[in-house]
């Protein structure tokens, strides 16, 4: 054998070996829809990630990045209105069931509500109408590590503040309550944009979950009219075992209202009181429970907080068995008496619907409103916007 032959088989070696070695430390993550490259540090072993989005986990791995404007689209986006007070336009990513919508009033004002488009503390990305996320960095509305304008954002012409985080949901077994199942874990079963006039916006994404063995399908409507800032969500979650299945559904978030990654400031509000403590709330005698970036006496915070609130609002016909606002996830009770709303980052809010159990080809329904209160200028407090829901 030559040198020069020698020197060439070396060669060779060496670049399947290199280009070996790179596919095994490199994961690549890309989708339908490109809104550029972006080269971010890997995790789980990997040395390097490479994609074609952003959501706000990853924007504090990014080492290098450049958006651009989708290739292409598997979208439904109808801007209308614009020379109308208010207009709406969206972007709805079907195939990996994540997009956004965008409320914009002529006076500069913007609402956002951002669909499935985070990581989940298990790393993985769920699929479908989950709020939480940022916009996708090719939107001109996007900014850079500005987590304020993630989940859902409101923009009132000088500044993004924000309402609502990720939300924190799941799925759970009374059997095995400290092990939910969050919406990552749950198989992907399609989506689709129903309803999209320029005024009104439906969208549908399914979902199967494995529950204690038992598969149940979950699937979820979103729904939006122009100028609203809430959206309604209606979840169906049907048995379609051979037997029964008990469960318990969680809807909650640590909104941050306010200002991103801070509790600070944050108190509960109902129609009738100010919450400043750990507090379940009647869910029969109420048809809603929020959050207000106000200040807590009791935490020793003065009132010079954004006044941003939101608000949850749930069918009369079909309550939660709890709703609360807490210091942690799951209850509102620890000790003799209730503590102080004080948590610096995990002042929370929460719903929960059951234990219940769904006997094969049993069916069970709920609907809540997720949005942005308005405050009463004479008081300054919250109010909570009409809704289609509870209607006299």
């Amino acid at each position: 054998m030559t040198r020069i032959r020698r020197i060439l088989i070396f060669t060779v070696i060496a670049i399947i070996s290199c280009s070996v070695l790179l596919l095994t430390k490199v994961t690549f993550d890309f989708h339908d829809d490109v809104d550029g490259f972006f080269l971010l540090k890997g995790v789980d072993g990997a040395w390097l990630e490479l994609t074609d989005d952003l959501t706000p986990e990853d924007a504090s791995n990014l080492l290098w990045g450049i958006p651009i404007h989708p290739f292409r689209r598997i979208i439904e986006e109808k801007p209308s209105g614009k020379n109308q007070d208010t207009y709406i336009d969206f972007r709805w990513d079907k195939k990996d069931g994540r997009g956004f919508i965008r409320n914009s009033w002529r006076d500069g004002r913007k609402l956002i509500i951002n669909l499935g488009r985070f990581r989940e503390s298990n790393g993985k990305y769920p699929s479908g109408l989950f709020i939480g996320g940022g916009l996708p960095p090719s939107d001109p509305d996007y900014e850079y590590l500005n987590n304020d304008e993630t989940g859902m954002t409101y923009f009132d012409g000088k500044r993004w503040f924000h309402v609502w985080c990720n939300v924190n949901e799941g799925i759970q077994s009374p059997s095995s309550p400290f092990l939910p199942s969050y919406p990552s874990d749950w198989e992907f079963k399609g989506s689709w944009v129903r309803e999209n006039d320029g005024t009104n916006l439906t969208i549908e994404s399914r979902h199967r979950v494995i529950l204690a063995g038992v598969p149940l399908d979950l699937n979820r409507l979103l729904f939006y009219t122009k100028g609203d800032k809430y959206v309604i969500l209606t979840t169906e979650i049907t048995n379609r075992g051979t037997a029964p299945s008990s469960m318990q559904y969680q809807y909650g978030d640590e909104p941050w209202i306010g200002n991103f990654g801070s509790s600070a400031g944050d108190v509960g509000w109902t129609k009738k009181e100010l919450l400043l403590t750990e507090r379940e709330v009647d869910v029969k005698r109420n048809t809603f429970i929020g959050m207000f970036d106000y200040g807590n006496p009791l935490a020793g915070e003065a009132h010079n907080f954004t006044g941003i609130a939101n608000f949850l609002e749930w069918d009369d016909s079909e309550h939660p068995d709890k709703a609360y606002v807490s210091n942690f996830f799951g209850g509102a009770l620890r000790g003799p008496g209730p503590a102080p709303l004080a948590s610096p980052t995990n002042r929370v809010i929460g719903l929960q619907w059951g234990p219940l159990t769904l006997n094969p080809g049993e069916s069970f329904h709920f609907a809540i409103a997720v949005g942005m209160a308005d405050i009463d200028p004479r008081t300054g407090l919250p109010v909570k916007p009409e809704t289609t829901l509870n209607r006299q």
